[in-house]
């Protein structure tokens, strides 16, 4: 027999952004790349790779839910796409949660800050990741005080030697994530102009 969740959330587009313009000018940047990709195969490339994420992210989000399901031995957290992945409850010992800023362009708020929850067991291990973008913060808080475990930032976790284990690198070592993203970035850049314009 099928038992409705205690709680559940779904996620929205519209919540990933600050506020109306902020979507306005990421359809906007779209809009350039799209006319960039007419310029030279570099630009038609990365063009494509913008728009593909762009999709991508958009479509994650529209599908993505959370539920937890009524107190029992087989109570489980679920999140994902239409809730799809569950862990149990039991089992989760606490939350590491890792924070992400927003994305601005010139002091222009364009999507809102979120947070990756980390769910880890009693040996410290992760279990699973749950991202809150999309979801409204009233469901987020609920979530966090119907689980009933403690919660802790990454930073201070990573401060204090206590950090998970399997945490991904992005998450063990942002500063290091951050600076090999900036070398890709620059060496993508350079391909890209290094590429000959079309013949029109």
């Amino acid at each position: 027999m099928t038992h409705a969740p205690r709680l559940r959330a779904e996620a929205r587009v519209g919540r990933r952004y600050a506020s109306v313009g902020g979507r306005a000018l990421t359809f906007l940047g779209i809009a350039v790349f799209t006319l960039l990709a007419l310029y030279s195969i570099g630009w038609t490339l990365l063009g494509l790779v913008a728009i593909a994420a762009f999709v991508l992210v958009e479509h994650r989000v529209a599908r993505s839910a959370w539920a937890l399901d009524p107190s029992g031995l087989d109570a489980a957290f679920r999140f994902g796409t239409r809730a799809s992945r569950a862990v149990p409850i039991a089992d989760i010992a606490g939350v590491a949660v890792q924070h992400a800023g927003g994305a601005s362009s010139r002091g222009v708020p364009i999507t809102r800050a979120h947070e990756r929850w980390w769910l880890v067991d009693r040996h410290n291990r992760v279990l699973a990741s749950a991202s809150t973008e999309g979801l409204a913060s009233a469901d987020v808080d609920a979530f966090r005080a119907a689980l009933g475990v403690p919660f802790a930032p990454l930073s201070i976790l990573r401060r204090s030697g206590e950090l998970p284990a399997e945490l991904p690198l992005h998450a063990r070592r942002p500063g290091a994530t951050l600076v090999l993203a900036v070398l890709i970035a620059i060496a993508v850049m350079v391909t890209v102009l290094a590429a000959p314009p079309y013949p029109w």
